[in-house]
């Protein structure tokens, strides 16, 4: 995977982290050019909300408790290692065509890798993917049946996939690709459908490491439903 070292170079240190439990979320982001609307170049709506959601998990009782890593795709991935809340880098750029299928092996390897690490440091980690997309996958190395063995790897170890279909375009490819029917959240595809997605990321994100922190685990309860 490209620029994968350079993602595990970013990582916290295990040896660092300020708890044994850590709560892990990859925020995984369609940067295609249909997204440029959002863009740092254009509106910068994209890189306002993920500020918003960075300061949200900052200022929650969990913040101690999480880390967050960034990835998005185009026709290239771009990897971001796990960091503290603080450190989270929220620029973003948008052009080209969309690597969904690569982002999603991508974020599989990035998260399992990382909780080795913290195990292998006597942590037990626990942690989501939350992917958002505007269209479907058409400049993958990886095919549909590639993504689909990555989403129900993470859902077997009890790693919470969560999809965002932001707008039309992106009807059904959560469910083409195994994701749980409680954890798709559907959206416009406007500023205020993805305000309120990447507040709901949030929302979420916190509440599962709620739970996680008390030993908990999903049960029946959707991602979204906080």
């Amino acid at each position: 995977i490209d620029g994968y070292e350079d993602a595990l170079n970013q990582n916290v240190d295990v040896d660092e982290l300020e708890t044994a439990t850590p709560f892990l979320t990859v925020l995984d982001i369609d940067a295609s050019g249909s997204m440029g609307d959002y863009s740092d170049s254009n509106s910068g709506i994209m890189g306002d909300c993920l500020r918003n959601c960075k300061n949200a998990v900052i200022n929650s009782k969990q913040a101690d408790e999480m880390l967050l890593a960034k990835i998005t795709f185009n026709d290239n991935v771009d990897i971001g290692g796990f960091v503290k809340p603080e450190d989270l880098d929220c620029t973003y750029n948008t052009g080209g065509v969309t690597a969904l299928n690569d982002s999603i092996v991508a974020g599989r390897k990035l998260i399992l890798d990382y909780m080795d690490q913290i195990r292998n440091n006597g942590g037990t980690p626990r942690g989501c993917l939350v992917i958002l997309s505007d269209g479907c996958n058409n400049a993958s190395r990886a095919t549909d049946a590639d993504a689909r063995k990555a989403i129900d790897d993470l859902q077997k170890k009890e790693i919470t996939v969560a999809f965002i279909t932001f707008g039309p375009d992106a009807s059904g490819i959560a469910q083409n690709l195994g994701v749980e029917s409680k954890n798709i959240l559907d959206c416009q595809n406007d500023e205020h459908g993805l305000r309120m997605a990447l507040n709901m990321v949030s929302k979420s994100a916190i509440s599962a490491s709620k739970r996680a922190s008390a030993g908990l685990g999903t049960g029946d309860t959707g991602f979204f439903d906080v």
